[in-house]
């Protein structure tokens, strides 16, 4: 939506310099130009319904998966987590200007600019995904993780040539002494979660916006962290 409404302030201000300067004027480019701000409208209007279906969604029988549905990538909105079929606490997105947002909008990928992530739980947790270093331009992304103000972890992506190359998508968590390993081909939904290059996780786009990851019963002390980390994932490489 902001990309559009951009695209016609550029657009205007190139038609009013032509019409100042050479004195010439083209209707059918201002007409043209006006679609800009109607789709936006439109998109607008998209973006309202998919925040309504995150937050009214509810699943039906997922007994052994956390779950979430996540159609809009952009807004503040609150969504909601599942265990099973009950809820267990929301999460949103946050901006530090209000700038930041408009130029996560513009991107093909908004989760790649200024992500910051807050869960709060039912059971009065808090935890924020909290970027270091977001106005830097290129690199991996990082994030501290502040469990109710006191730091517990960090994450970062993977970037390297080696990834590129194979079309893989790759992020590490760093969490109460271990190392996790998130991994999933950008041609697939499928994301592989491993510890000491052990699988533990399965997380998958089920249908729709909809979100699912499947813990090892070995590992269910750490899910909900791991949980968060995968909605994390699926933000930055708009899974």
């Amino acid at each position: 939506m902001a990309r559009l409404l951009v695209l016609f302030i550029f657009g205007f201000i190139g038609l009013s310099l032509r019409f100042i300067l050479k004195g010439e004027f083209e209707l059918n480019q201002l007409l043209l130009l006006i679609l800009f701000p109607v789709a936006s409208v439109i998109i607008f209007f998209i973006m309202k319904y998919q925040h309504n279906k995150d937050l009214a969604y509810k699943p039906v029988s997922d007994h052994n998966s956390l779950v979430t549905r996540l159609g809009d990538r952009v807004s503040t909105t609150k969504k909601l987590i599942y265990n099973g079929e009950n809820q267990i606490g929301t999460y949103h997105r946050s901006y530090n200007s209000w700038w930041k947002r408009i130029v996560a909008d513009i991107m093909d990928t908004p989760g790649q600019w200024y992500l910051n992530l807050t869960f709060e739980m039912l059971n009065g947790d808090q935890i924020k995904l909290q970027g270091i270093n977001e106005n830097k331009i290129r690199g991996n992304n990082s994030w501290i993780i502040l469990w109710n103000d006191q730091e517990v972890g960090t994450i970062q992506t993977d970037y390297s040539f080696k990834n590129a190359k194979k079309l893989r998508e790759s992020l590490y968590l760093e969490y109460d002494g271990k190392t996790y390993h998130y991994q999933s081909l950008s041609v697939k939904s499928k994301t592989e979660i491993t510890l000491d290059h052990t699988p533990i996780a399965t997380g998958e786009r089920s249908s729709g916006f909809v979100y699912k990851l499947e813990v090892s019963d070995f590992h269910k002390d750490e899910e909900e962290i791991l949980f968060m980390v995968y909605i994390l994932f699926n933000y930055e490489f708009g899974q």
